[in-house]
């Protein structure tokens, strides 16, 4: 019983005497360690601690670039095609052996309207990714 007292006592003069216990996987508790580690802390009670009061987590809503994320789709589809084409190409040139003039022209015009698709695309994501840095205040 003395023992108990004295703990008590001890606990009561610690500056922080509130003890907080929580579980995690071998590999949260190895993340987590990792970052104590990378973030220069010697213990993680430390870490923690001044992660829970003084960090920050950013959370970023990327809901308004579904739209360019949905125009990859479109592009899979595109490019699909124009494989397709090039491959009933490649087949009518290695049965004949010889290439149609059209044939070659319309693969060359599809080719160009998907690059035109491509940096279209290009410019909306660097334009939707730019917007999304502005709004967290990201320069």
């Amino acid at each position: 019983m003395n023992r108990k007292v004295n703990l008590q006592m001890v606990e009561s003069e610690r500056f922080r005497n509130s003890q907080i216990k929580f579980w995690t996987t071998k590999e949260e508790k190895s993340q987590l360690n990792k970052n104590m580690h990378q973030a220069g802390y010697a213990t993680l009670g430390n870490y923690l601690l001044k992660m829970g009061l003084q960090g920050f987590i950013i959370q970023v809503d990327f809901s308004s670039l579904r739209g360019a994320l949905g125009d990859v789709g479109n592009l899979r589809m595109e490019f699909n095609k124009i494989g397709n084409n090039i491959n009933q190409i490649a087949k009518h040139t290695n049965e004949s052996h010889e290439i149609d003039a059209m044939d070659f022209y319309l693969l060359q015009e599809e080719v160009g309207a998907m690059r035109k698709k491509m940096e279209h695309f290009e410019r909306e994501v660097v334009h939707s990714f730019e917007q999304k840095l502005k709004e967290l205040g990201v320069n």
